[in-house]
Formats: C-alpha cells, structure tokens, sequence
C-alpha cells in the first residue's frame, strides 16, 4: 500500500468516525430506532447491485456457455462491440467496465473462436483495434431474443424508461469513482494476477 493510500484511508476513516459518533451504538444488540437510522450495509447500493448480478450472471451463465461456449464477460464484450465498426482496446476496458489484464486475454480468445478481429491502429502504432467478425454478430443476433426476454421479466412492475436513466447516471457515476481512484493504484499492478470476473470487487465468469 503507497503512503498516498494510507494517508487517503486515513482522512477517510476520520470523516466516518466523526459521522458516526453523532449517533453512537452502544454494545449489544441495536435497537429498532438505530437500524432505522443507519444504513444497512445490506442495503448498501454496491451490496444490493452484486447480489442482483450475481444471481443473474448464475442464471444466464450455463445457458450461454452452452449454446455459443462463451463466458458471460466474453458476451459484453461482444455486445460492447455492437454498432461499432472498430474501437481500441483502452475503451472496451472502460465502456465494460473489465479488467484491462482480462479484457486482453478474453479478446485473444475470443479471436481463436473467430468472433473478434484485432488489428494495428493505423494512427498509433502502440494501440490495437477490435472489431467483430460476422460469425460475432451472429451470435449477438441469436442471444438478443433471451435477453429480452430476460429484461422483460425482469422488469415487470417496474419504469423501465426510468430505471434504465438511473443506470446511465450510475454508470457514468462508477466511471468516475474509478477515475477518481486511479491515483491510488498501485505502482506496480502486475505483481498480482488479475480478479477472476465475479469475484467480490470485479466481474462475472
């Protein structure tokens, strides 16, 4: 951990500490009144949104594996791709929301499988493009049915058009939390191997 980190979650743990002690819990088992007044870490929005993916990516994950032999993350790339002639890598890792290491090795496999073309970004010799091959957009084509079906049960009860505004904000939301965390990175990222996707903190497999 960089000192630049340690000093963040300092300054952090100190503004939580001093929120907190205008409602102070006393030992045992809390009241009523002070659940009502706390937020559940349950029902916090990070808890809540990897409860929902998770039980969905459990739901979808056999199904797609079995019909086109791809991981769930492999088909958000697919679908990142989608309406795009070609984009580099550096954006897929944003728009999906992957790890950069992942996103990489997903592509690669994705290529031997014919589903994905990379090539040399002819304005910048250090950048690779990524562009689906028709064998791709077959596949898109033939998961669009399940998936709205899936979004359609999904979302029974509920203001689609509304909800679907709360994502972007909350995605656009996410992007800048990651932007803002950048900083505190570590120097030297590849000591460690990637996050398996769906594991806490990360994606789905």
């Amino acid at each position: 951990m960089t000192e630049a980190m340690r000093e963040a979650i300092s300054r952090m743990d100190s503004r939580v500490r001093k929120s907190s002690a205008a409602t102070p819990v006393a030992r045992g088992k809390a009241t009523d009144t002070e659940i009502s007044t706390r937020q559940k870490l349950r029902d916090h929005i990070v808890a809540r949104t990897c409860r929902l993916a998770d039980a969905m990516l459990r739901a979808s994950s056999q199904h797609i594996r079995e019909l086109w032999k791809i991981s769930n993350t492999d088909l958000r790339l697919l679908s990142t791709l989608e309406n795009e002639e070609s984009l580099p890598m550096v954006e897929i890792v944003r728009r999906a929301l992957v790890d950069q290491a992942w996103v990489s090795r997903s592509l690669r496999q994705l290529e031997a499988k014919k589903l994905v073309e990379r090539r040399a970004d002819p304005t910048d010799s250090r950048s690779i493009r990524v562009s689906l091959t028709r064998k791709g957009r077959e596949v898109l084509e033939e998961s669009r049915p399940y998936a709205q079906w899936s979004e359609d049960f999904l979302l029974k009860g509920v203001d689609a058009s509304r909800l679907k505004e709360q994502l972007d904000q909350l995605e656009a939301n996410t992007q800048a939390m990651l932007t803002a965390l950048q900083p505190f990175k570590k120097k030297h990222p590849k000591d460690k191997k990637a996050r398996r996707p769906g594991m806490p903190g990360t994606h789905e497999n």
